[in-house]
């Protein structure tokens, strides 16, 4: 059996009601979160009954099928614009059948369904909604996971068995914090060896095969916890010496307990502002010194809200020294996302606001090639591709004796098909200064956006300059003429005193200047750039290298770089995100 990763797309199939609210509710979900790029989304109505034979049929039986028609197509039509955007294919169907758990089985061996989504009734028919659900927990096949999505009621929690492999989600019309509230419930309360075994990963698009099922046996929904982050590293169980006891390592926090380490989110302990988030420095009860990411009440619309739960759902898939690490989150009062506090605070303010001193040369190449280990394991070495694009100084988080060196802040990333080779973003996203030049006009991103903001960061460790000055000039355009020239002196930050290894110096440079290429294809990969940073003069790639000579990489596109110069001039803030 071929599985969904390896066709690289996913078929879901939505089961459509005459209940306009609760299809909406399902559709929504399934393409708002569910569906990856290429998935197709089948819209299913069925109708109770035999499916006429005779043509032509009976008035009434051509009425009914029109009318279910109608209402099919009606509810894709407002999702159509979205889908287009996802890049998610929509169809829709009319089908008999006698039963409606039976029809949906049915369909889902027909097409071959990764996911059947189906709505919860919000004020009736909740005895046809357990004998559906009953009906499809058994039938389903072991390659299609179940998605029920709406308000959960008490009287069917223990309709569910861990052999459904089926997804537990609260939705209130496709809100991210609803999509995250049954973290706020017991996260975990179950045991055993089989605790993991019956989760198949929605990011990552693995299917279980019926080998690794475990027994079936009643459970409660509240062991259904969000499909965003069912398969992260981090869901990997602790166990202590006696099986009875697992814990997870992703901590479901109350409000009350970050809301007493933070002394009621007082001021003084803000210690970062975002677009969409202040951070604030808390003290838990164990002695654990924790930073807290709260959604600002400001910021309570939807792109905001999914930016956060995006932030949550890749971070927890993410499990490397270099990234940050994610203790937990809190969803009652809002959104919440509690991390390790960094001692000494992000890479910004080390080069930028100190008074006292400035980074030694040492430290600042630890922290170059720290940072170029986090980007490679999240472009090479995780799960599923991903893209950062929103890296900068201001995301590389500091430890003790500035150890780890963490790369944070992914509310803008992305996942990418392995088959894919870049991503349309629009409107485009990001930090101004580190946006590479096809980003900031063509609205396209790949791991090469982030190379070439990883470019800027390098130019930022050796100069000690911001990536726009004061005087709203770009660190590119100031550092254009010594990389082409190979005047590496002229580059390095005056604070270091020329105390610094002159060959750690000459990679980072060398490196920087092929990575902010203007031309995507000229930069290199992560796996280039790690091997020179760590290699040094024995690195395969350090033989060939040489610093490039005209960094518009030749004559026929000198006027799309004079554009982007132009755009390098603009009047606009420090630190701005677009």
């Amino acid at each position: 059996m071929i599985t969904s990763s390896e066709e690289g797309s996913n078929k879901i199939l939505v089961a459509i009601s005459l209940d306009r609210d609760e299809s909406q509710n399902a559709l929504s979900w399934a393409i708002n979160v569910l569906a990856k790029p290429n998935d197709t989304i089948v819209a299913l109505h069925l109708l109770v009954g035999e499916e006429p034979k005779k043509i032509p049929m009976k008035k009434k039986k051509r009425i009914q099928i029109r009318r279910a028609k109608a209402h099919v197509i009606s509810m894709l039509g407002e999702f159509a614009y979205t889908c287009c955007q996802n890049q998610v294919n929509l169809e829709a169907k009319v089908g008999f059948c006698s039963k409606i758990g039976r029809g949906l089985i049915n369909e889902v061996k027909s097409i071959s369904a990764h996911y059947l989504v189906l709505s919860r009734p919000t004020s009736h028919a909740f005895r046809i909604w357990n004998e559906i659900t009953r009906y499809v927990s058994d039938f389903a096949p072991s390659s299609c996971s179940i998605v029920f999505v709406g308000n959960p009621r008490k009287q069917h929690k223990d309709c569910y068995s861990d052999s459904d492999i089926s997804r537990d989600i609260k939705s209130e019309k496709y809100s991210p914090r609803s999509v995250l509230s049954i973290l706020s419930r017991d996260l975990i309360s179950s045991s055993g060896d089989d605790a993991s075994s019956f989760i198949s990963s929605m990011v990552s698009s693995s299917v279980a095969s019926p080998s690794d099922k475990p027994k079936h046996r009643p459970m409660s929904p509240y062991r259904l916890i969000s499909s965003l982050i069912m398969n992260s590293p981090l869901r990997k169980w602790r166990r202590n010496e006696t099986k009875n006891n697992p814990k997870p390592l992703i901590q479901c926090f109350t409000y009350n307990e970050i809301s007493k380490a933070t002394k009621d989110f007082d001021q003084e302990n803000i210690v970062g502002i975002g677009g969409y988030s202040e951070v604030y420095r808390g003290d838990l009860c164990d002695g654990r010194r924790i930073a807290v990411k709260r959604l600002t009440k400001e910021s309570g619309d939807m792109i905001k809200e999914k930016e956060f739960l995006t932030e949550l759902g890749i971070i927890s898939h993410v499990s490397h020294p270099n990234t940050a690490l994610l203790l937990g989150c809190c969803v009652e009062r809002g959104l919440y996302l509690v991390f390790r506090f960094s001692e000494n605070g992000n890479l910004y303010s080390a080069l930028h606001e100190k008074e006292n001193g400035s980074l030694d040369w040492p430290i600042r190449y630890k922290i170059a090639v720290g940072v170029a280990r986090g980007l490679h394991y999240l472009h090479k070495r995780c799960n599923h591709r991903i893209i950062h694009r929103d890296i900068k100084s201001s995301n590389v988080l500091l430890g003790p004796d500035f150890e780890p060196q963490q790369i944070t802040d992914f509310g803008l990333a992305k996942w990418l098909p392995n088959k894919w080779t870049h991503h349309a973003v629009i409107p485009v996203e990001g930090t101004f200064g580190y946006l590479a030049p096809e980003s900031l006009m063509q609205g396209t991103v790949d791991e090469k956006t982030d190379i070439y903001a990883f470019g800027i960061l390098l130019l930022e460790i050796i100069s000690g300059r911001r990536p726009v000055n004061p005087s709203h000039n770009h660190i590119l355009l100031w550092a254009k003429p010594a990389l082409e020239t190979g005047n590496t002196r002229e580059l390095v930050d005056p604070k270091l005193q020329e105390k610094y290894d002159d060959q750690q110096m000459n990679r980072l440079v060398l490196t920087a200047s092929h990575c902010v290429q203007q031309s995507p294809i000229l930069r290199p990969t992560m796996t280039q750039v790690l091997e020179l940073l760590t290699n040094g003069n024995e690195a395969e790639v350090a033989k060939s290298w040489r610093m490039p000579k005209d960094m518009t990489n030749g004559d026929e596109n000198n006027n799309e770089w004079d554009d982007y110069s132009m755009l390098l001039g603009y009047d606009v803030p420090l630190d701005s995100s677009i």
